[in-house]
């Protein structure tokens, strides 16, 4: 069997709260640094770490703006104040300009300088704010500028280019490997896959080309910042590499009978309802309300129900039940591992894995005020794919209120 100890005092608590307190969970009392970065921010933790580390800081009005772009040489800044020591930082400008007088036989005028000696970048002046964090990452294999010659400290920063500058400053791959374009793999692909093997990729990251923001900057730094020391990632969640390289569009789906939201790949087919549930063996061990199946279409149908029915399902159930539903979690747990718990998009959550036959089965629970929605991927709990996916869905299903339909909405507003 599926052998976890589960916590069933958390669980307790998740269904008091839902019942007790209108199914919401306490706000944390986490202190914010920063007036638009809240505790439920999803680069809260990582602002903070930096932030107090000293490695970034905040606007004078007390902001931090983490929608905000970030270009090249703030970028190179943060990362090279993140992997070395000060001393180091501040002495490589003289070591550089002292390594080529030697060579030179010449004594220059640093200050004077407009370029740096042996990197020779035209847009990095020696005594630019900048100059030493290049330096820095120019001495170590980090940066090398575009083939003009520039380094272009003013633009934008793409996902790519950062997953290559973190992939070598993190020790993820020794040095800059080289272009495998005649064997189909393109100079970007190890960089995002060796992200993608640390857990390190956000989920907000949706392309390639992706300008880079200041929250985005601070949680690829602050999920790699243990490595090449610790084996152990940090638990978030990530993307793929395929999510990125071959980024597919989601569709949002609005169900106003059952008052949620969440989105899908618009490549699947639009979900189906079923107005009465049913039970396959799967706590709580009582029908549900009402079934909603999504997901790709199966690659056989013998018949109307298999035609519709997907490996991807969403049960609802009153949310009176929630004090059955925990006890029959409970009854069930050496079957079941209690993954995590908390709240997505102002829903109590709780995400289990539940051996069911031959799969490992992954399964939401969101706690809301009039339903309690469980979203089901078959096998999700041992298919890497599969589980990435039910991550990314997961974080966009969403309570709604309820909205009549058009042809009633004029008669509810007295018209």
């Amino acid at each position: 069997g599926y052998t976890y100890p589960l916590p069933i005092s958390s669980l307790y608590r998740l269904a008091s709260a839902a019942l007790v307190a209108a199914l919401s969970l306490q706000v944390t009392t986490a202190h914010a640094r920063f007036f638009d970065v809240d505790p439920d921010h999803p680069y809260f933790a990582a602002i903070e770490f930096l932030t107090r580390e000293g490695i970034v800081s905040g606007y004078e009005n007390r902001s931090f703006r983490p929608e905000n772009a970030i270009n090249r040489a703030e970028f190179t800044k943060i990362l090279i104040e993140t992997l070395y020591p000060k001393e180091y930082i501040d002495s490589c400008l003289d070591d550089m300009v002292t390594r080529f007088d030697e060579a030179a036989g010449t004594m220059g005028e640093r200050e004077a300088m407009q370029v740096i000696p042996l990197m020779e970048f035209p847009d990095v002046p020696y005594n630019a704010w900048f100059s030493k964090y290049i330096c820095i990452a120019w001495s170590n294999g980090i940066v090398s500028g575009y083939p003009d010659g520039l380094f272009r400290p003013e633009e934008g920063v793409k996902f790519v280019e950062a997953a290559k500058m973190l992939s070598i400053g993190f020790g993820l791959t020794g040095l800059e490997l080289p272009n495998f374009g005649a064997t189909n793999v393109v100079w970007y692909q190890p960089y995002v896959e060796f992200l993608a093997d640390q857990n390190a990729i956000p989920f907000s990251i949706a392309a390639l080309d992706q300008p880079l923001n200041r929250g985005e900057m601070a949680e690829l730094i602050y999920r790699l910042k243990d490595k090449p020391f610790s084996a152990i990632p940090v638990q978030a969640k990530s993307k793929m590499a395929d999510d990125v390289i071959y980024p597919v569009d989601f569709h949002e789906f609005v169900h106003d009978d059952y008052e949620f939201a969440f989105s899908f790949p618009n490549v699947w087919p639009e979900p189906h309802t079923f107005k009465r549930g049913y039970y396959d063996g799967r706590s709580p061990f009582f029908p549900s309300d009402w079934t909603v199946f999504f997901g790709p279409k199966p690659e056989e149908c013998e018949g109307l129900n298999e035609c519709v029915k997907r490996n991807m399902w969403i049960d609802g159930y009153p949310a009176d039940d929630a004090v059955h539903m925990i006890d029959a979690i409970e009854r069930d747990q050496f079957y079941i591992e209690l993954e995590e718990e908390g709240e997505v998009n102002t829903l109590p959550t709780i995400v289990l894995r539940e051996e069911v036959g031959d799969c490992i089965d992954k399964r939401g629970f969101y706690f809301g005020q009039k339903w309690i929605y469980i979203l089901n991927i078959r096998c999700g709990g041992q298919d890497a794919k599969l589980e990435n996916m039910f991550n990314q869905i997961a974080l966009t299903f969403r309570p709604i209120s309820y909205r009549p339909p058009e042809h009633r909405q004029g008669v509810l507003e007295g018209k």
